[in-house]
């Protein structure tokens, strides 16, 4: 039987024994492979993570069933990344459907608990007043007809921001009009009240077992259906933490939550440690396990008193920066839509984005997943070429960013540059300005860079064996002067650990990482590839021939490390 929330058309119960057929399908290569574009390095292993592999047939006649019908004239795959592949089913009654399958090997164990909380979260989402695509029906593992997990979600009809971002028909009143309707959005996400961390689940998908130390549900989640359970977050269950025993909540504080983290990065340790040959693929050598051990051991320290070091950064507010809500965890350009630009509705089409992808949602205090979606963040680009400084500068989150003091005496088309840079600069003001409005948000825009690092946190933590050391150093080098920074009450506890290195002793000992770092950074820009050495397919020929003249140029003295696009090397899922 398949698991639904709502199968609207009245057809589908007396069509379900009826023949469904498709009339134009493409090869099994372009609905189960990565087709897209190819790896420079580790292409077998990238592919084999991403592939799925389900029964076409049954997948169309499930789909027939929730349109109403019995043909389906196309399947057509419009978007494929690390964790899923998206294809479009049209049916002869004009009707769409969005078919979204997982790449389950990238997941793992985990992929029944990632299914069964995304439907969760979209559904609390929608009644929450987001605007999300509604799930039409849905299974959350292999143990189905189609052979494989799935969600079937109504078609939106419209564009993605990503490409309508850039567009001069953006800039002006419709970015403002759309930055105020997804502050909005995440304002509501914000104002979620959960009892516990973990990830959201519907109560009849979660069988938790009775604990005498279980917090009630909150009245939002029994009002909305649902309940939290282990946490859905790929981290968690991703190659080297798939051990389906380890805890992954739910959990009661953050201790709790750091220190299951913390358990689940040394086993890694010890499994990498019991077969140094699985550091491929990592960044570690059997040396930096020593370190990532001895960070570990950092952290569990820390666990008890990162409360009482948010409580204090944000003392205005500590309850509400702590209380647990949920928030979209990825809010990218290609995951809002709008509605495709018309002659009439240049302004009117940003009043209702649409919040798509949401998979991987947590339920955490605000203050560890707060961030600024990065289209709306602000990086200067446009520099002083005697100075190297940035011309236009934010010197204050929330204050109007000034143009520069000769601005009159330049040259037009410099202003020009000037003048369209300053609009996109402003976005990141208005956002800004929205929140800091707010006295309950207003903290979250002026703690960086804690917050950042609270956010990262998590990350650093699960990732210190295939990232290496390096980033979990420099946090908790972070979270240490954050500890004393407290410029109104000076703290009576010392911070329960140190790093033990000043300032320029750290960035004598980080050096060669950022070098090496910098160095991949543009060789990345030469190949025109993603930084697991992903191009499009129409360039690989031609990045595989620039690929062999770099590697006989690249420089291991200058550059800090070997040449870092070969078989084997590091790649973000791989471990």
């Amino acid at each position: 039987m398949i698991s639904s929330l709502r199968l609207p058309l009245t057809k589908a119960r007396s069509l379900s024994a009826q023949i469904s057929r498709i009339t134009q399908l493409p090869s099994s290569d372009d609905l189960f492979e990565q087709t897209d574009g190819r790896w420079l390095y580790n292409e077998a292993q990238q592919q084999e993570i991403r592939r799925v592999n389900f029964n076409v047939s049954e997948l169309v006649r499930i789909g027939c069933e929730a349109a109403g019908t019995k043909v389906c004239l196309s399947m057509d795959k419009i978007a494929e990344g690390s964790f899923n592949k998206v294809f479009r089913l049209r049916f002869d009654n004009s009707k769409t459907i969005i078919a979204r399958l997982p790449s389950s090997r990238m997941f793992g164990s985990g992929t029944s608990n990632i299914i069964s909380s995304e439907v969760a979260t979209m559904t609390l989402a929608s009644k929450s007043g987001i605007h999300t695509p509604r799930v039409i029906s849905w299974r959350k593992d292999c143990n189905n007809p189609v052979g494989w997990p799935y969600i079937l979600m109504e078609d939106v009809d419209g564009t993605t921001l990503h490409d309508e971002w850039p567009q001069p028909e953006t800039r002006g009143e419709p970015v403002s009009t759309l930055l105020t309707e997804v502050a909005s959005s995440m304002q509501k996400m914000m104002s979620s009240h959960f009892s516990r961390i973990g990830s959201p689940y519907l109560v009849e998908d979660i069988d938790l077992p009775d604990s005498p130390n279980s917090p009630p549900a909150t009245e939002f989640e029994i009002e909305n259906g649902v309940r939290i359970g282990p946490i859905a977050d790929l981290l968690w269950w991703r190659c080297y933490h798939d051990e389906p025993h380890f805890d992954r909540g739910p959990w009661n504080t953050i201790e709790e939550y750091l220190k299951a983290a913390v358990r689940l990065e040394r086993r890694a340790v010890e499994r990498h440690r019991q077969d140094p040959s699985s550091l491929a693929y990592t960044k570690s050598s059997i040396e930096d396990l020593d370190e990532v051990e001895d960070l570990l051991s950092k952290v569990e320290t820390i666990a008890p008193h990162i409360q009482d070091l948010i409580e204090r950064a944000y003392h205005t507010m500590p309850k509400r920066l702590m209380q647990i809500c949920f928030m979209h965890p990825d809010l990218l350009t290609q995951n809002i839509m709008v509605p495709t630009l018309t002659a009439d509705n240049g302004l009117h089409r940003m009043l209702d984005p649409v919040f798509i992808d949401w998979q991987g949602t947590c339920a955490l205090p605000l203050a560890l997943q707060w961030y600024t979606p990065t289209f709306v963040e602000y990086k200067a680009r446009l520099l002083d070429l005697k100075t190297g400084r940035p011309i236009l500068k934010m010197w204050y989150p929330s204050k109007e960013i000034a143009l520069p003091k000769d601005f009159d005496q330049l040259d037009p088309e410099f202003q020009d540059i000037i003048l369209a840079e300053h609009e996109v600069a402003t976005r990141h003001v208005r956002w800004n300005q929205w929140f800091t409005k707010h006295p309950e948000f207003a903290p979250l825009i002026l703690s960086f860079p804690l917050q950042n690092n609270l956010r990262l946190f998590t990350q650093y933590i699960l990732r210190a064996c295939a990232d290496g050391p390096f980033r979990l150093r420099k946090i908790l080098w972070d979270i240490e002067l954050a500890w004393y920074s407290d410029e109104e009450e000076e703290t009576s506890v010392p911070c329960p650990f140190t790093i033990g290195l000043d300032m320029f002793e750290l960035m004598r000992k980080d050096e060669p990482h950022l070098r090496y770092h910098n160095a991949r950074s543009k060789l990345m820009q030469r190949l025109r590839c993603t930084v697991d050495g992903l191009v499009l397919r129409k360039d690989y020929e031609a990045s595989m021939k620039e690929m062999e003249l770099a590697r006989k140029e690249w420089d291991e003295v200058s550059t800090g490390g070997p040449f870092p696009f070969e078989d084997r090397k590091w790649g973000q899922y791989l471990r």
